[in-house]
């Protein structure tokens, strides 16, 4: 009975969430009252782990599986749990909420709005229901104000993006460090980034399109061309790529005709990290062109994978300067909190925290998440609720065989300012998407004359 109770309810909080965010871009008003209902279900499941009865903690640790991600929030920090048991279903929770949520964080977000509204209420609804963060600070208010028409059902996030760029003189960059994706007027001379007119193919959570295509006499050869293709990969700003992943076999290139163009490096295999912070990369690849059959329009077809740090959990501290030494975690990273020290000073204060990170696994997916570590987003909250973010610096504090150390120093605080609570946002999986690419009718231009 508590199932088919809790089952329905869940439903019916899932369809209201669903007209909300399909009908107004505004923020939804009834939030709070739907997370005190999860609330109180989640207190009332977390007493049933610790029944008598083994049928009742069975289904209670199921149905708190069920409820998903607003559960992690929710659960409380393992040293204030008494029970060994209790831990330890609490641990098997969380880790299949966050392993199901990580596979899922890799699919395409998709936006629901339909309607006229403003384009700051579009921004916040996309922003809202993908969990990519949007700026909007170099637009005017005038602008922002702006009504639109947009019908958007189970839109992909880049074809939204690439729809308003179309209707609105709007161009974009995508800021790494900061995980944003920044918007600004378009002018006649600026470079636009969002070229929709431009080859664009959409998979998953990537919008992948053609930066440059060339044809060009092969050296040594009178009768053959070299084609070269310059693509260009664009992540969603939620999402942590940490290297891509190729073979120029599985990359494809063929006339209208059917007719089979040879990669010039078969045997090739390639691995592009994308560095600190990055979420765009470029990645190049060459085919050999007869002269005498040389086609109009070629497709190009292939398979493409990128590891990535997925689903990215917050990680918090709560009464910060008597926590020194616990430890939380989140899928396969556990983070300790070593020390945390206030330094006042005549009209602000700094705060300094080092945490110590250790990871389940090692290898390159990991070596290539150490070069992004310090882009790992990390604020202070006080008592209210109000978040600072950082807006120091932060460093790499020891070293070992799977496990970091990070030193993040928050500067300029208010004097008045009481934080007691240290939150660090944390992949918790690292894991590889793969990338379907697939360009058709794409129209080769002239050869250019070989060098002198």
């Amino acid at each position: 009975m508590l199932r088919t109770r809790l089952t329905a309810g869940l439903l019916l909080l899932a369809l209201q969430c669903v007209s909300i965010e399909t009908l107004s871009a505004q923020p939804a008003t009834d939030r709070p009252a739907e997370q005190k209902t999860i609330s109180a279900q989640v207190t009332q499941l977390i007493r049933q782990l610790d029944d008598q009865q083994r049928m009742v903690r069975q289904r209670a640790e199921l149905e708190l599986v069920e409820l998903g991600k607003p559960v992690l929030s929710l659960l409380p920090a393992p040293e204030l749990v008494a029970s060994q048991s209790v831990r330890e279903a609490l641990q098997r929770v969380r880790l299949q909420i966050e392993k199901r949520a990580a596979r899922n964080s890799i699919k395409a977000s998709r936006i629901n709005l339909q309607g006229r509204f403003s384009l700051k209420q579009v921004l916040q609804a996309i922003a809202r229901q993908t969990e990519n963060q949007l700026d909007w600070t170099q637009l005017t208010e005038s602008q922002l104000k702006q009504n639109i028409d947009v019908q958007f059902v189970e839109t992909p996030f880049w074809k939204v993006i690439d729809e308003l760029t179309v209707q609105l003189p709007l161009t974009y960059r995508i800021n790494g460090p900061r995980d944003q994706l920044q918007f600004q007027l378009r002018s006649d001379s600026t470079t636009d980034t969002a070229k929709v007119q431009e080859p664009v193919c959409y998979n998953g959570p990537f919008r992948i399109s053609i930066d440059h295509l060339q044809c060009r006499p092969l050296a040594g050869s009178e009768d053959q061309e070299l084609l070269r293709i310059t693509f260009l990969i664009q992540v969603e700003p939620r999402l942590r790529p940490l290297f891509l992943s190729y073979a120029a076999r599985k990359l494809k290139a063929e006339g209208a005709k059917g007719t089979i163009l040879p990669p010039y490096n078969p045997g090739a295999k390639y691995e592009l990290p994308l560095g600190e912070g990055g979420k765009n990369l470029k990645f190049t690849m060459q085919w050999i062109l007869k002269s005498g059959q040389r086609p109009q329009t070629i497709q190009v077809l292939g398979n493409l994978e990128m590891e990535l740090a997925a689903e990215t959990l917050p990680i918090t501290f709560r009464d910060l300067f008597h926590s020194q030494g616990a430890i939380r975690r989140r899928g396969n990273v556990s983070v300790e909190l070593v020390e945390a020290e206030r330094n006042e000073k005549p009209d602000s204060q700094n705060l300094t925290i080092r945490i110590a990170l250790s990871y389940d696994y090692g290898g390159p997916a990991f070596e290539s998440h150490r070069t992004w570590i310090y882009h790992n987003r990390a604020y202070l909250q006080d008592a209210q609720g109000k978040k600072f973010w950082l807006d120091g610096s932060s460093q790499t504090t020891l070293e070992s065989t799977g496990k970091i150390g990070v030193l993040y120093r928050f500067t300029g605080l208010p004097d008045s300012a009481k934080p007691d609570q240290f939150t660090y946002l944390a992949p918790t999986l690292i894991t590889a998407a793969p990338i379907e690419l697939s360009f058709e009718k794409l129209e080769l231009p002239e050869p250019k004359p070989a060098a002198p």
